[in-house]
């Protein structure tokens, strides 16, 4: 068993997944793109919402109750050890707004 000490040193050290996400309606083929800072915990929070219908991104909300979503990862980007958090979302906000261009 690990301690919390080395479990959370663990954590600290681990490369942080970050990226640009669509959630896609199957249905019409609409897409709502947005950010994901930890990607690892949108796609379990995507898949738990998918299961029990609660959680699901606001956006999204009222028409998952009639359609199927589906999560796509459109580009995924590595967090630097030398950038703050709030750098990190402002790089992935940027990559959001190159999306949307192209959409």
């Amino acid at each position: 068993m690990i301690d919390k000490k080395e479990a959370k040193s663990a954590y600290k050290l681990s490369k942080k997944i970050g990226a640009v996400v669509a959630y896609k309606n199957l249905e019409t083929n609409e897409r709502y793109i947005d950010i994901a800072p930890d990607l690892a915990g949108v796609k379990n929070r995507f898949e738990f919402a998918k299961k029990t219908g609660i959680g699901l991104p606001y956006a999204i909300e009222k028409a998952a109750k009639t359609a199927d979503f589906e999560l796509e990862v459109l580009e995924e980007l590595e967090k630097d050890e030398l950038q703050t958090t709030k750098e990190f979302k402002e790089d992935l906000k940027t990559l959001k707004e190159i999306w949307l261009e192209k959409s």
